[in-house]
């Protein structure tokens, strides 16, 4: 599983898990969301992403915080097409390196403090994650 932990709340914290994939440029996976708050589970997802979606993600997260793409100020946001956790958006606070990091979608909002280094090893063990998932073959 990739977690990442808010390093200012203990027991703060995201977690992915994947559950499926189906291996292709065009498929996709099933994946378990779940954010935690002061130790409380606050959500927990089950949903689905597109391979797509899930090579972005890790580009993103895994080079934390992307530089400007052809010149144009990414601004802190990572969005895809999905229903669900469909924008990733980040804001420098005050601490160099640091960041508020917000997991949205519809139904989510979720906040954490985190390094740049985290968010880094985050997307690192996403992708072992993904890479690592159990193949559904249709």
């Amino acid at each position: 599983m990739a977690v990442l932990q808010d390093m200012r709340e203990p027991g703060t914290w995201v977690e992915f898990i994947f559950i499926s994939r189906i291996p292709g440029e065009d498929e996709g996976c099933r994946l378990q969301f779940k954010f935690c708050k002061a130790g409380q589970l606050v959500y927990d997802l089950e949903f689905g992403w597109t391979n797509i979606t899930i090579r972005n993600y890790i580009k993103v997260t895994s080079h934390f915080p992307v530089e400007p793409l052809h010149s144009m100020p990414s601004k802190g946001l990572f969005m895809s097409f999905e229903k669900h956790l469909y924008q990733l958006d980040w804001e420098e606070t005050g601490s160099e390196g640091c960041y508020r990091l917000r997991f949205l979608g519809s139904d989510q909002d979720f906040t954490l403090a985190v390094h740049e280094e985290s968010v880094r090893s985050f997307g690192m063990a996403f992708s072992k994650e993904w890479e690592h998932a159990p193949s559904t073959v249709l």
